[in-house]
């Protein structure tokens, strides 16, 4: 199965450096920040919650791959 490069992109908060995470709380961690597929709807939601407080950052990775139990 070959997978594909796609952009993504995270919101940090500024003042504290910690990432959002998908179900809206925090992290140090970058490999835990929720990943957003659309930069506004990136910039909505930093601003929503972080005022303007906040850095969105992006870069390529593969894609997740989900697993199917069977």
């Amino acid at each position: 199965m070959a997978r594909e490069l796609v952009q993504v992109y995270v919101i940090q908060c500024k003042s504290t450096g910690e990432f959002l995470r998908e179900d809206l709380t925090y992290s140090r961690l970058l490999a835990e920040a929720g990943r957003l597929h659309d930069v506004q709807e990136a910039s909505e939601t930093a601003q929503f919650n972080l005022d303007y407080d906040y850095a969105i950052s992006t870069f390529f990775e593969y894609e997740r791959v989900q697993r199917i139990n069977y």
